[in-house]
């Protein structure tokens, strides 16, 4: 089991450097391109940041293990919600603005609907994994078009403000950024997964469920982190943005690329995951309607939500 848990804790660790340094790396090189910050922001930088829950979910697909993945994505969406936002908001509330509210939050939404009807049959199909990483597409272009028109749709991620602060863009070590991290996102991906599946079955729990937990959890710290962190300097409105990119991306991304590289059954997923995931999803949006915040008491409730969850899946 101590050989496990180092595995785990080592792969979980090249995944977030690994993702840091594709981050930067294909980051300096485009901006050397001339290309804008915030479209580089809402490309690169977004498949790099999550790049951690991509490889994982590839690597589980292939490995035989399918229940993994798609527990991963639904349990990322639910840990984003109730444990990251809970979290973030019992330390100080989670403010919103108007154009998360009447754009992001429908398409999380109905992001999540479609997940939902997807896995209605246990089983995520190729042609499905397409039509996740169609709308993807469509999304991506739609919002580069507002950019391009002068919208502001967002902030320049915190990762992309480090690369553009330098004094100087070395191509080279930009490229060494980018083999190293992609190195480390495969063998961090590989040590993570079966880590993790090794732990889990030696618990007796069901691939499902070690999707739905220990990997999920691991792969949602890094958000966990970075909103706490804001939340304790009283930053905490960048969370919600955060959550609902990443709960979209995770879909339409995550799921929809593994799906399209190998077809996926969901045995053990089961329907109260789903819609656990769905009222989240859901939930949050009178929350954030009411006072335009989500309050400390909101969040302890989100947060419990998460606790309870956990316990009753490993009851």
């Amino acid at each position: 089991m101590l050989i496990d848990i180092l595995f785990f804790t080592a792969g979980m660790a090249m995944l977030y450097f690994g993702a840091d340094w594709l981050v930067k790396g294909s980051s300096a090189i485009a901006l050397r391109t001339g290309i804008s910050p915030l479209i580089i922001g809402l490309t690169l930088v977004a498949l790099a940041t999550s790049a951690p829950e991509l490889v994982v979910s590839l690597q589980a697909a292939f490995m035989g293990n399918p229940s993994v993945a798609v527990g991963n994505v639904a349990g990322s969406n639910i840990a984003n919600i109730s444990l990251v936002l809970g979290a973030t908001a019992l330390i100080w509330p989670v403010v919103a603005d108007s154009r998360t509210l009447k754009f992001e939050m429908p398409i999380m939404v109905a992001v999540c609907v479609i997940f939902f009807l997807m896995m209605l049959n246990g089983f995520v199909s190729r042609p499905e994994g397409i039509v996740l990483v169609v709308l993807l597409s469509g999304l991506t272009i739609y919002q580069i078009r507002l950019i391009r028109k002068g919208y502001n749709i967002g902030d320049i991620p915190d990762e992309l403000e480090e690369v553009i602060s330098e004094d100087q863009i070395n191509t080279l070590a930009s490229i060494i950024k980018i083999v190293a991290g992609g190195a480390f996102l495969i063998l961090g991906s590989d040590l993570f997964v079966k880590g993790a599946v090794s732990i889990g079955t030696k618990a007796g729990i069901s691939d499902a469920v070690i999707g739905l937990t220990i990997v999920s959890l691991g792969t949602s710290l890094p958000e966990l982190a970075t909103c706490v962190v804001a939340a304790f300097r009283k930053k905490s409105d960048i969370a919600l943005g955060n959550v609902i990119g990443s709960n979209i991306f995770n879909v339409l991304a995550i799921l929809g690329i593994t799906a399209t590289a190998h077809p996926l059954t969901a045995e053990g997923v089961t329907n109260t995951d789903m819609i656990l995931m769905l009222f989240l999803a859901v939930i949050i949006w009178p929350m954030m309607r009411t006072k335009m915040k989500i309050s400390r008491i909101e969040g302890g409730f989100l947060l419990t939500i998460y606790i309870s969850y956990i316990i009753y899946l490993l009851r």
